[in-house]
């Protein structure tokens, strides 16, 4: 997994090799080697610097998600996922504050924890690799980026430039890394280790970094100017019109971003786990884990990852949910307060209606949440009957195929998952409550406590 050898000038080379992966991920048997390893060469006198390199075509292609198995379920709480996370935060930190400059070298991508280690080192340097994106794409997992992430990237480009990063898992190319100072240098791959030696070598790493130092200050608006107010002011405004508080991961990165980097760097990081516990512990995040990652893996692997926007399953929610908005229209809501309903929930495709405006008996924005989600209920209900039928070959295929097809929501891990998450009896009773009639196999479901998707103790 870890290699290490030391020159005659005393730099240790680290290469990073996981055994049996095509890509390095980082786990925790990872955590515990690299923070094993780092303390070791900071202890022995001979060594003057560290590299840490990748024995793969990439650098770390992110976290292996099977980490976030003990993080939730039985037995867990916000509190004890934090203490989890804690280990790889420990470990990045330990890089940072090893008393001896580390470079980091990039053959490839570094992508979520990869670019975090990343971050940790005092410089960077990554091949010239048309290939490789670098980025924090926790978000769309619904999650942050912990172990660092939402304060050693404000902390190196800037509170403006890193917002986008964190709030939209933005890729960069290694050019554009460069340009925004992510990284400090870019070099032909098979000059990558010479030229981390080299700066090494002419003193342009230094054992520290730099949020380390007395008077330090992120590059930018101070955090508690006005200008800086201002960027946050409108984040802010964006995530709430984006997001509509379906996705709690952007708050929560906001709010990383605002209070820790008012403090320093051990207590911002402490901020951030108790964050990063809150998330992985709550609904949006499991499921989103759950579709957006394992499941969109499983059928990859089994050729069924690509949705028909035309297929049975598609066209059923689509219609499902038309249905139930002429329904609701029919009892008097206002086609605008359905279709802004349908906006509050993230239905990426709104129903069809006519344009008439009807006599909306629903008439505060209170009520917009309610009908959305009835809405989301109808078409949920439509995609159970379309795995009953065999229309589509699991559950897992229902719910990444409705996201992509249909345009269901994202945040709830699809219709299914949806289901699985209220409970299929909680769920049954809702849309009995609307009016919705319930499939046979979901009415069985729920009288027997049955689910979609196996019931793990913790996410997957």
């Amino acid at each position: 997994m870890l290699t290490s050898a030391i020159d005659k000038d005393g730099i240790a080379l680290v290469t990073i090799d996981m055994p049996g992966r095509s890509m390095n991920v980082i786990d925790w048997a990872f955590t515990d080697a690299l923070r094993t390893e780092i303390t070791r060469l900071a202890a022995d006198p001979q060594v003057a610097g560290i590299i840490i390199s990748s024995g793969k075509a990439s650098f770390i292609a992110g976290a292996d998600l099977a980490i976030m198995n003990g993080m939730s379920g039985p037995g867990t709480s916000p509190a004890s996922a934090s203490e989890r996370i804690r280990a790889m935060t420990d470990a990045f930190r330990a890089i940072e504050t090893c008393g001896k400059p580390v470079v980091a070298v990039a053959s490839g991508t570094a992508l979520g924890g990869g670019l975090k280690l990343m971050l940790a080192c005092h410089y960077r340097i990554a091949a010239r690799n048309g290939k490789a994106v670098f980025g924090l794409p926790e978000v769309t997992l619904g999650i942050l980026p912990g172990a660092g992430g939402t304060q050693r990237l404000p902390r190196v480009i800037g509170i403006e430039a890193a917002l986008p990063l964190l709030l939209e898992g933005q890729r960069l190319s290694a050019d554009e890394a460069l340009a925004l100072g992510i990284l400090d240098e870019l070099a032909e791959p098979e000059d990558l280790v010479a030229a981390a030696r080299r700066a090494i070598a002419e003193g342009r790493v230094p054992p520290d970094a730099p949020w380390d130092r007395k008077g330090f200050a992120p590059p930018g608006p101070a955090v508690a100017s006005e200008a800086a107010s201002n960027v946050f002011l409108l984040a802010n405004a964006r995530v709430r019109a984006t997001g509509q508080r379906n996705y709690p991961a952007l708050e929560a990165i906001l709010s990383c971003v605002y209070e820790g980097l008012r403090l320093p760097i051990d207590k911002a990081l402490k901020v951030e786990r108790q964050y990063f516990g809150h998330l992985v512990h709550g609904e949006v995040a499991q499921a989103m884990i759950g579709t957006q990652f394992f499941a969109r893996q499983a059928l990859a692997r089994e050729g069924r990852a690509k949705a028909d926007p035309d297929g049975p399953l598609a066209l059923a929610c689509r219609n499902a949910l038309d249905a139930e908005a002429l329904r609701m229209m029919a009892q008097g809501t206002s086609p605008a307060f359905i279709r802004n309903a349908a906006r509050v929930v993230g239905l990426a495709t709104p129903p069809r209606l006519p344009n008439g405006d009807g006599a909306a008996v629903e008439s505060d924005r209170t009520g917009l949440r309610p009908a959305g989600l009835r809405l989301l209920r109808a078409a949920a209900l439509a995609a159970a009957a379309a795995l009953e039928r065999g229309d589509v070959a699991s559950a897992a295929e229902a719910d990444v195929h409705a996201i992509d097809a249909a345009g269901f929501p994202v945040w709830t891990g699809g219709p299914l998952t949806m289901i699985d998450t209220a409970g299929a009896a909680a769920f049954a009773a809702a849309c009995r409550a609307d009016g919705l009639e319930i499939p046979v196999g979901l009415a069985a479901m729920a009288r027997d406590g049955g689910r979609f998707h196996p019931n793990k103790e913790a996410a997957a």
